[in-house]
């Protein structure tokens, strides 16, 4: 790892100062010569007989190298004379398997050589051919007939096995098929092998037809992106919920029964007919999912805890978690599956950590930048010997944006913690609670795990958007690391405003970003922050502009994800505009009617029919539910679109509610009149 640091350090340096290019994950060892191969020089030799996963990955470099070359790649007229050679030295090895947590698989490593004369990739398996292909991806400079790769020598490994995202299936909206596609190619890129799908119950079961109902994958959609992920050498892992974390189930009355509480969060273990659902659930997800790994969930089942402290004495939640995480294990095992769960009910229960079934696989999830907070999940399974997973997360469950510094810092940690102590993988998280954001917003902030995971060490953070902008959008690099800076102060001024106060509920700045601005606790609050405010909407803004600018020059694969970001960044500014406007518009009114004592066209200011204050927030919301509708239908699925769009319809009423007060108050007086009340007492602002 201190290799593979010192040569990250320098290749920052060397890609400054000579524009070499840059490489995400750094491999293992490079080597750069004086040498240079035109693209244009390039042939390739795909054999009729070559397995499905080497055919894609060179049918996949025929495509990136026919793009930046401007013409497609010629086929060589046999293998001897192909220009681009490649060896896989052994069949099989596209996914992830059991039988590499000892941490001494070869089964990812490649060595690529570039010279004058061509490239050629020796890979153990065709993972090492397929990762391979996407640092060579990055080695092309130049476009057209003057395309060219520098000559080097590249010897490159994972730092860590298993390298995951797990993807939110359950909260926020549902990405269609095409997105989850997206998201695997983009991932796929970053060399990360395992994609959990984290589903509660929005995936078709037969026998359950109203589960999910238009809300949820069906068993074909399930498959094709399986197959879909093979491809690129990612396991799309069932990520299960089969303890707490159903309410979805259990609000139905069909269902309620099984809950521990009355249309609760979790299943109660002691009735019988609880196991017989979800001996069916594990058949159909074992027949569905033909990987090796399975992570059964098993975390935050507070309500168990809860009805045993204050009402049934005869509940011992500890026992009941451990009785049905082993039922659970056991039914898996069946059918030749690892089992992987949670283990943050180590905080209530100091012991269980020794009472977890041999076989099931801990996995620490702590998402604080907060090295005391993760050991204290770490140490009883470092005690324990167990072999483990470690989990972090994106901050964006909380915010529009996620929160780039926390972010970071929480996997740097994470990431520490799991190589010291010899981790066998690395989950990276990504949680829409709130519904709003767009998971797009995350996938500056998924690169950034998922490369570190690769490399045994995160990249370095101070041009990190920069390299990551020039490798993603080498055509709108500078407006796009410009853009995602801006987005993260913006996030980061919201922060010192909003989020202090959400007990029990997701930390973080959007949770109020819909609240009432004329309350008192908010008009007060705006008072102290108002510099706050301001700073959030010129960074928002400015994002904005460089997002604009990006989209007249940036690849079209790339348009519908700049809108995403446009659409947020215009979220950021908006949260921030309702408070200063609440906040503007009470003081414009109350420094003249109040003190001193003269209408002075204050109404003309608030409620001019094309430009006064309270039109300039309609305004906003209605053409803000138009874009957000559009960037929503690009990414997801209609379900949940509704509440969102409920919002804006709300948001939109408080405002026009307020302007017709006040255009009324403006009738029913004479226009010398002087109100003796403060703007808010006097309008009762509401939704």
């Amino acid at each position: 790892m201190l290799n593979r640091l010192f040569i990250a350090c320098l290749l920052i340096t060397r890609a400054f100062a000579q524009n070499t290019p840059v490489l995400l994950p750094q491999p293992e060892t490079v080597r750069y010569t004086d040498e240079k191969l035109p693209v244009s020089r390039l042939t390739v030799w795909i054999p009729a007989s070559a397995p499905s996963e080497v055919r894609f990955a060179l049918e996949e470099l025929k495509a990136m190298l026919g793009e930046s070359a401007g013409e497609s790649i010629k086929k060589a007229p046999s293998a001897a004379l192909a220009t681009f050679q490649w060896v896989v030295r052994e069949p099989g090895g596209a996914l992830p398997e059991v039988s590499e947590m000892n941490g001494k698989s070869e089964r990812e490593h490649y060595k690529l050589t570039i010279s004058g004369r061509g490239v050629r990739v020796d890979a153990r398996t065709s993972a090492g051919l397929y990762y391979a292909v996407q640092t060579l991806r990055q080695l092309i400079t130049g476009q057209g007939k003057t395309a060219f790769i520098p000559g080097v020598v590249i010897e490159d490994r994972p730092a860590l096995t298993y390298r995951g995202v797990m993807m939110d299936f359950a909260h926020g909206g549902l990405p269609t098929v095409a997105e989850i596609k997206r998201q695997i190619d983009f991932l796929a890129r970053w060399k990360t092998n395992q994609y959990y799908f984290y589903n509660e119950v929005s995936i078709e079961l037969k026998g359950y037809p109203a589960i999910g109902y238009r809300s949820g994958y069906t068993q074909a959609q399930i498959r094709d992106i399986i197959a879909y992920g093979k491809q690129r050498h990612m396991d799309v892992v069932p990520f299960l919920n089969l303890y707490g974390h159903l309410h979805e189930l259990l609000r139905n009355e069909q269902y309620a029964d099984l809950a521990i509480g009355q249309y609760g969060h979790e299943l109660d273990p002691r009735k019988p007919a609880t196991n017989a659902v979800l001996k069916d659930w594990i058949s159909q997800y074992a027949e569905l999912f033909p990987g090796p790994f399975i992570h059964v969930g098993f975390d935050e089942t507070w309500e168990t805890k809860r009805i045993a402290d204050d009402k049934d004495v005869r509940i011992n939640a500890e026992d009941l978690w451990v009785q049905q995480l082993a039922f659970v294990q056991g039914e898996l095992k069946k059918y030749g599956k690892t089992v992987l769960a949670w283990t943050d009910m180590n905080n209530y229960y100091p012991d269980i950590i020794k009472k977890i079934p041999e076989e099931v696989i801990p996995v620490l999830w702590e998402y604080k930048p907060d090295t005391v907070e993760i050991n204290r999940y770490l140490n009883p399974i470092l005690r324990e010997k167990k072999p483990f997973f470690i989990q972090p997360a994106v901050s964006g469950w909380g915010h529009i944006y996620p929160d780039a510094a926390y972010t970071y810092d929480n996997i740097d940690l994470c990431l520490q913690a799991g190589v010291k102590h010899h981790a066998l993988g690395f989950i990276h998280s990504v949680w829409t609670d709130p519904v709003e954001p767009f998971v797009r917003a995350s996938w500056l902030f998924m690169a950034y795990g998922c490369i570190g995971a690769w490399q045994g060490s995160v990249p370095e953070k101070k041009h990190f958007t920069e390299m990551y902008s020039r490798v993603m959008y080498p055509k709108v690099a500078g407006e796009m690391q410009k853009a995602f800076d801006h987005l993260a102060a913006a996030n980061a001024s919201l922060d010192k405003c909003l989020g202090r106060n959400t007990n029990g509920m997701p930390r973080g700045t959007i949770i109020e970003s819909w609240s009432n601005p004329f309350l008192p606790y908010y008009l007060k609050n705006t008072n102290e922050h108002a510099a706050d405010f301001r700073n959030a909407r010129k960074s928002g803004e400015a994002a904005q502009a460089e997002l604009i600018g990006a989209l007249a020059k940036c690849s079209s694969q790339d348009t519908a994800f700049i809108h995403s970001m446009i659409v947020t960044a215009r979220l950021m500014a908006y949260t921030a505009t309702r408070f200063l406007w609440a906040k503007t518009v009470c003081d414009r009114w109350n420094e003249s009617m109040l003190v001193r004592k003269k209408n002075d066209f204050v109404v003309y200011d608030l409620a001019y029919p094309c430009h006064g204050l309270l039109v300039d927030v309609m305004d906003e919301a209605g053409e803000l539910k138009t874009a957000y509708s559009e960037a929503w239908r690009s990414e997801y699925m209609p379900y949940r679109l509704n509440t969102m769009l409920g919002r804006f319809d709300v948001e939109y009423g408080l405002w026009q509610k307020l302007y017709l007060k006040v255009v009324s108050y403006r009738i029913e007086n004479r226009s010398d009149h002087v109100a003796d009340q403060p703007f808010d007492v006097l309008f009762k602002p509401d939704f």
